[in-house]
């Protein structure tokens, strides 16, 4: 499967990820204007049978972060087990899927976001292909200036309706 394939791939069936039990939408609670700089934060989970999974097959897990509009997210997505691909959902709905951020990486996945409102922000931890599954650590934080490497990383901007990762 291509990549640009895989986009559509994700981006089309979020909406109908699962069954009946699709996970309800991103709560529309506020970002305080008072709200720091996050992180680093570091998270160790595992991408495993039962877990949530997109129509085109691929596992799931979402985080929060929490974040106003103007600050800057960095995540970063590393699995020794499987091709990991992050996608960062606005409180609204507007979506980035982001690719390696590096060609021929396997292993890692870095997304570089700025938050265009303020609010709780969605990170989905999956994989580029159907049918991978293992360990990953997700780490992120939130920043209030740009950071350096705010040009590594293929990204692409979906419509708010056209999928959901919601937790």
């Amino acid at each position: 499967m291509t990549r640009t394939a895989l986009t559509l791939a994700l981006v089309l069936p979020l909406a109908a990820c699962g069954s009946d039990d699709a996970p309800p939408p991103p709560p529309s609670a506020s970002a305080p204007a008072e709200t720091a700089p996050a992180g680093p934060e570091e998270i160790t989970g595992q991408l495993i049978g039962g877990d949530d999974t997109l129509q085109s097959g691929e596992l799931y897990d979402v985080h929060e972060v929490v974040m106003r509009e103007g600050q800057w997210l960095r995540a970063e997505l590393i699995s020794p087990d499987f091709d990991p691909y992050v996608i960062v959902r606005s409180p609204t709905g507007t979506q980035t899927d982001v690719d390696d951020s590096q060609e021929g990486n396997l292993s890692l996945s870095k997304a570089i976001v700025r938050a265009t409102e303020s609010g709780a922000w969605q990170i989905a931890v999956t994989t580029f292909e159907p049918g991978e599954s293992g360990n990953y650590t997700l780490s992120y934080e939130v920043l209030d200036e740009r950071p350096a490497d705010a040009h590594e990383g293929r990204q692409i901007d979906a419509p708010a309706e056209s999928d959901d990762v919601s937790a």
